[in-house]
Parts: C-alpha cells; structure tokens; sequence
C-alpha cells in the first residue's frame, strides 16, 4: 500500500513539535529556595535567665500577638531590609523574590514565634547567597539573638555545611501553636528529638506549598536511625500528619539541606561584632542606623516586661503595644 510520506513527515513533526513543547513546560526545574529563621525574642545574654523566663511565662499565644504587632506595625524586618538596601549592604532582596510572615520555630524543648523568610535563590531575579548570609546576620543583630539559621533544602553545598533533614506535613493549614504541640509530642516518643542537644525545626511552606504548613527538622546530635524513627512515630500517631520525606520505596529517610548557623556571643561581643562582621567595611551611618533598629527592638522587649510585671499583658498587646 502506498504511503503519503509528505503528510506522515508532518504529523511526525506536528507531534514532536507538542512534544517539545510539553517537555518545556513540564521538565522545568522548580525555583530553588532558601529559608531564615529569625526570633523576635531576645537572647540571654542580652536580656537575662530572669527576663528571658518571664517572657517565656507569657505563652504562645501572647508571643505571636507580640511578634506580629512588632513586624506589622513597627515593620521592624521592613526597616532592616531597607536600610541594608539603601547602603547597598545587599542589592538582589527584595519583594519579588522574599516575603516573611510569623510562624514556629522550635529548639531545644522550646517552641518560640519566629520570623520565617522564604527566598527564591536561583533563577531571574533571585537572592544572592551573599546577600541571604548578610540580611540573616543582621537580623540576628537587630532582633537581639544568640543565633538564627538559613537553609535550602534544594542544595546540600549552599552555605557552610550540608546536614540531613527530614519534613513533616500537615493538613489542614499548620498554626503556629500547632507546630509547638507536634514538636512537644516529639518529644513524648523519644526526648532527644524535643529536649536534646541541637534539636528543633522550623515551620515552612516546603515545595512550594501555599501555606507553611510543613515542620522541617534538622538532624541533632542523635544517629540519622534514631532521628527516623521518631519523627516517622510521631507523624505516624497525630492525624493529618504526613513524613514526606520518603525514599522510591515510600519508606521514611533524610535528605541534605544546605545550611548556616550566624551567631553572636553577647558577653564576649557586646556590640554584636559577629554579626556585624559580615557587613565587609560599613559606613558610620549604615551602623548608626543598625543600631537604631537593635535599640528599638530592645525598646520592645522592655515594654513587653513592664507588662508582665504590673500583670497586664492583654491590655498591653491590644491595647497599649506603641513602637517607638
């Protein structure tokens, strides 16, 4: 039987065509992300066991209050990236490609309000490793803390080191004082998860979702086994809750995430020196302006005491909170 090769040529090339063009689309690798962690509440060292505990005493609830009244309101974040920006400490942060919000972040046994970045860091128009290490050193600085951390998940070899991690999802939407009862009842199956030396995690919007409603815990100081078998129970027991981070054969494993821990010592450098070093050669006026922002976070922090001390910390939060 005779064949119309014109016309069998150009179905071939019409499908190829499709072909290809689906590839195009489909085969496109997922934008790269980075995360920070930044807690709005002080260090010890800055603040004192006494204060510190008396903060803590307020719960959950309060801290978020006071966490989300200190970015919305005194746009403290907002003002750190702008001055860094208008100095030209870094040049490639901005609204397209960073956006932050309040949600948990837990370490050692402690569930804290915590500001949480999440940076598109690869791609047109990304965040530059450079300038993701100075915007979280400088948010340890203002926000007065021991350390912060940021991670990607997409890159074992971005930042200092590389270290497992597994993720926990959940639906419906997580909320920050459901982060915290997750990461308590971790530590109920086994302590070393909650308790132990390195142990924490950080709530995300992981792949891409559209809420942070994933809980990403970085290995601690227990064997990558043990760190399995925790999590996987724990997931396992709470309803709604999911180990994602799964091998091709289903089974709950780790994967590597890029990560780095800035951190100042406050008794050693009372100044935030640490932090401070990784702005290269700052201008007088970048640092004044810095430590406006530190004092001003400080500022906070005292209100916030006062509050606790004369027993009115409701009426503060909804009523009296003032940035000033």
């Amino acid at each position: 039987m005779p064949t119309n090769r014109t016309g069998t040529t150009r179905k071939r090339f019409r499908v190829l065509t499709i072909l290809l063009l689906v590839a195009t689309f489909v085969v496109q690798p997922a934008a790269a992300t980075t995360y920070i962690s930044a807690e709005p509440i002080p260090s010890r060292d800055v603040v004192g066991d006494e204060n510190l505990a008396k903060i803590l005493s307020i719960g959950y609830p309060n801290l978020e209050r006071w966490s989300r009244r200190l970015l919305d309101e005194c746009r403290i974040v907002d003002q750190a990236i702008e001055v860094l920006s208008a100095h030209g400490a870094i040049s490639t942060v901005d609204a397209t490609n960073t956006r932050f919000l309040v949600a948990a972040g837990g370490f050692q046994s402690i569930t804290d309000p915590s500001y949480v970045f999440t940076i598109e860091d690869s791609g047109p128009g990304a965040a530059s490793a450079a300038d993701v290490g100075v915007l979280d050193n400088i948010l340890g600085y203002v926000l007065n803390q021991a350390g912060t951390t940021h991670f990607t998940a997409d890159n074992p070899k971005a930042y200092d080191f590389s270290l497992d991690y597994a993720v926990v999802t959940f639906t419906p939407p997580l909320t920050g004082e459901g982060a915290k009862a997750f990461f308590d009842f971790v530590g109920t199956v086994d302590p070393a998860l909650w308790s132990g030396l390195f142990a924490g995690f950080t709530q995300i919007d992981f792949a891409g979702s559209a809420t942070n409603n994933s809980m990403l815990f970085l290995l601690p100081a227990v064997t990558k086994r043990q760190f399995i078998t925790g999590l996987a129970t724990a997931a396992s027991a709470t309803p709604d809750a999911t180990y994602v981070t799964v091998n091709n054969h289903g089974q709950p494993t780790t994967a590597k995430a890029g990560v780095a821990f800035p951190g100042n010592d406050w008794i050693a450098f009372p100044n935030g020196e640490q932090y401070l070093f990784h702005l290269g050669n700052p201008s007088p006026q970048l640092l004044s302006e810095l430590a406006a922002l530190r004092q001003q976070h400080l500022r906070a922090v005292r209100d916030l005491l006062t509050a606790i001390d004369t027993g009115k910390v409701s009426i503060y939060l909804e009523h009296q909170f003032r940035c000033r």
